[in-house]
């Protein structure tokens, strides 16, 4: 059974699922704070964990990251790149809903639209940022002919 597993999850077919799925995520979630910069920044001066001058330059180069790497899965190019960045900002934001949870913040997730739906963070977005990482994983450890 653990051969079975292991050739299921390396497998090329379950990769490319992997890559298109993180992109989509990805590149959605770029989309909403790429072209509303200025309240995407308010939301991520919410969770009171950078100083206020690294706020607007990570609110900035944030969802442009998040395009680009899901643009780069889809392309094939620099997969493995983009994948180990993309666990990075999972686990980033995995720590920072933690964290702002863990405060008792009520503050609003800002991970994919910028409308006046605002989500709380809460446990959906740590099991959803859970996911994620997940489905780095493979991306990341698959062999070179299997990307």
């Amino acid at each position: 059974m653990r051969s079975f597993t292991r050739k299921v999850f390396l497998s090329r077919a379950f990769i490319v699922i992997c890559r298109l799925a993180l992109a989509g995520v990805f590149i959605y979630a770029a989309i909403g704070k790429i072209l509303k910069p200025e309240e995407f920044s308010d939301l991520v001066n919410g969770y009171r964990i950078l100083p206020l001058q690294l706020v607007n330059l990570v609110a900035i180069i944030l969802p442009w990251l998040e395009l680009l790497c899901g643009l780069s899965l889809i392309s094939g190019i620099l997969v493995r790149n983009s994948g180990l960045l993309l666990a990075g900002v999972s686990t980033i934001f995995f720590i920072g809903i933690a964290s702002a949870m863990a405060r008792g913040l009520d503050i609003e997730c800002g991970c994919f639209t910028i409308s006046k739906a605002h989500s709380k963070v809460g446990w959906l977005h740590l099991g959803l940022d859970f996911i994620l990482l997940l489905l780095c994983l493979p991306v990341i450890f698959a062999p070179r002919k299997t990307r």
